[in-house]
């Protein structure tokens, strides 16, 4: 009997044995399927981890780089800012930094604060409700005594509305390298595909609206502006020309630009892209930065220079100018000439001889309409 309840206590023991063991493998699988978990969420949620606090979502994020370190910026439309402000390691940096902000809402500058909060290490700041099509934000971050200078030309709803932009963008395919018809960029800015050219000579800056073919098309009712960062940062806001053909402004530049940000109004709704951005990068400011190449030979400035130099050339000679309307050639004309020319507007400036009016010779199978009110210019 005695050798029976041994014999049971031992097998009790060794099934109460087996059974811990059993609970603790369970836990173990449990540990390691939640770290595994763990590891996916984290990567999921493509979220810029600051300390053991706090977040920025990448989704909202813009991050740009610096020699020696980057700042990932988070500005929501009410005007709330976040920044964090890492080293080459790619680690929060809580020492020896200081950041400071101007706000150019309407053109006016103000500073606004940026505390550092030591424990989360983000710098925070509530700056004004974002109202603009862009506003201009122009920064100084300070790390062991050197600065790290940059501006952020931020739309309406922040800097979400930039990494949205950049998302729509990637869904509308440009090919590699191509450039527009008129040799600009081209950057897709909602629904819409937007060249930008400008003269290297005159600073005049176009912006055409392309088809699915890459094609010149009417502005319509679309309204541009454009956030600029090159030497120093400025706003260009454009507008219609040539009957709706593109738009047109003025820039000076001495090189190409370091950043470029297009916003586009349409149908009471903004949309902006940042030139070249894709969701998830980094945007490289500084030194290191690679130019966006929009400043071209256009002949622009010289075709303008022939017309200033007939002006010129004309008044020195003489002083005597004759407008006569212009002709309107048609070319579906039959074989008949049909020519009216309006009396010449003659303005004297010297004393003149006597002016003979303008012959005009007309080839037959050529019809000509005289235009009213237009002019050519005689010596």
């Amino acid at each position: 009997m005695k050798l029976a309840t041994a014999s049971l206590a031992s097998l009790s023991l060794l099934l109460v044995a087996l059974a811990g063991c059993g609970e603790k493998k369970t836990d173990a699988e449990v540990t390691v399927k939640g770290e595994v978990a763990a590891n996916n969420e984290a990567k999921a949620g493509a979220e810029a981890t600051v300390g053991a606090e706090a977040t920025l979502p990448e989704a909202e994020t813009v991050v740009e780089e610096h020699d020696g370190g980057s700042v990932a910026w988070n500005i929501g439309a009410d005007g709330n800012v976040k920044a964090l402000v890492k080293g080459p390691e790619n680690k929060p940096i809580r020492e020896n930094v200081s950041a400071a902000l101007v706000w150019k809402a309407g053109g006016e500058p103000k500073e606004v604060p940026l505390t550092l909060d030591a424990k989360t290490g983000l710098f925070v700041a509530a700056g004004p409700k974002l109202e603009a099509d862009l506003t201009e934000l122009d920064y100084t971050v300070t790390v062991s005594g050197k600065p790290w200078k940059g501006a952020l030309h931020v739309p309406v709803g922040g800097t979400a509305s930039l990494v949205a932009g950049a998302k729509a963008a990637a869904e509308i395919k440009v090919p590699e390298g191509k450039l527009g018809p008129h040799g600009g960029v081209i950057q897709v800015v909602g629904p819409d595909r937007v060249e930008l050219v400008a003269d290297e000579v005159s600073g005049e800056v176009r912006a055409y609206v392309l088809d699915a073919d890459f094609n010149a098309m009417a502005v319509g009712e679309r309204q541009i502006s454009l956030g600029v960062v090159a030497d120093a940062p400025t706003m260009v806001v454009l507008a219609p020309a040539e009957a709706g053909a593109y738009f047109v402004g003025k820039w000076a530049l001495a090189a190409d630009p370091l950043k470029l940000t297009i916003a586009v109004r349409n149908a009471g709704e903004t949309r902006c892209a940042l030139v070249g951005y894709r969701p998830g990068a980094r945007v490289v400011v500084g030194a290191s930065a690679p130019r966006i190449k929009v400043r071209v030979k256009t002949g622009w400035e010289a075709r303008a220079d022939a017309l200033a130099d007939m002006d010129a050339n004309a008044d020195a000679r003489g002083a005597v100018k004759v407008a006569v309307p212009k002709p309107d050639i048609d070319a579906k004309a039959g074989a008949r000439a049909d020519v009216r020319v309006g009396a010449p507007s003659v303005k004297v400036k010297v004393q003149a001889p006597r002016i003979e009016p303008p012959k005009i010779k007309v080839k037959a199978g050529v019809s000509a309409k005289a235009s009213a009110g237009a002019g050519i210019k005689f010596p």
